[in-house]
């Protein structure tokens, strides 16, 4: 859950762009499917310690889900 949030909230904040996981620019198979099978980019690894995810480790639960 964690990663998958983080991973959505770069994709609404760097919409778009190298940071964005499923960068809809690199194709409509990438911003689908084919981003899930591949590395990051590294602008993605760079900028998503920059996420801020206090609200959900706050979580009993999802701390303990990671």
């Amino acid at each position: 859950v964690l990663d998958w949030a983080r991973d959505h909230r770069m994709h609404h904040k760097y919409s778009e762009t190298d940071a964005d996981p499923h960068n809809a620019t690199r194709g409509f198979f990438f911003s689908h499917v084919g981003w899930l099978l591949v590395r990051k980019h590294p602008e993605i690894k760079a900028k998503g310690h920059t996420i801020d995810m206090s609200d959900l480790w706050a979580d009993p639960v999802l701390r303990f889900q990671k």
